[in-house]
């Protein structure tokens, strides 16, 4: 009697151990395809900077590439005018597409400009905890910034501007998988920049 209530016991456990195995792995399967969508998505965005020619289209191709990417319809390119100090919207979508477009903030400002500072990558799922973000876009302009990630655009070492990409959808937030896709979304695009102004004659 008692070996066979050990018996049932352990096909239980096993049976439990089971499930949890065959949930982790379908858990990992279903991630494994979102990761390979965005893969897809990610490289059709490519392909069409890459064909761009000149500046301006290819700074919207690129943010609606990024903003397709992470799937959120708020997002800005600012690129960094080093003699002004400043950095400058090249390019905003979304909500503040017609009163942010061509505005100038400090090099140092905010997220944004730390990211332009030092050059990294990073993720802020709730800005208002966050030392280093400016409230003052926000305020200016009747916006509410609740979470976003930001990644610098650089060529050889060197920032020359950065994008930002503001609220996804689904209101999620933004993971780690996000920022390494925006990250090669932005290497493609920096690079893809510096080539138009080479052609143009204005380097970087």
């Amino acid at each position: 009697m008692n070996n066979s209530a050990s018996t049932l016991r352990f096909l239980q456990n096993e049976n439990r151990r089971l499930r949890e195995e065959n949930e982790a792995l379908r858990e990992e399967v279903l991630a494994l395809r979102e990761y390979m969508k965005a893969l897809r998505t990610l490289h059709q965005a490519t392909e069409t900077i890459t064909a761009e020619q000149q500046l301006e289209p290819l700074l919207r191709r690129i943010m609606h590439a990024a903003l397709r990417v992470m799937d959120a319809a708020d997002g800005s390119l600012a690129l960094l005018d080093e003699e002004a100090g400043q950095l400058v919207f090249a390019v905003v979508m979304g909500e503040l597409r017609s009163s942010l477009q061509g505005y100038r903030i400090d090099k140092n400002m905010g997220i944004a400009g730390w990211v332009a500072s030092h050059g990294e990558p990073v993720i802020v799922n709730n800005v208002r905890q966050d030392w280093r973000f400016s409230p003052f876009v926000d305020d200016s302009f009747g916006f509410r910034t609740n979470a976003l990630i930001c990644v610098p655009l650089a060529v050889g070492g060197k920032v020359i501007g950065v994008i930002e990409v503001l609220n996804k959808f689904s209101g999620e937030d933004f993971t780690e998988t996000d920022l390494d896709l925006l990250t090669i979304l932005a290497s493609v695009a920096a690079t893809a920049i510096d080539k138009v102004h080479r052609a143009e004659g204005k380097g970087m």
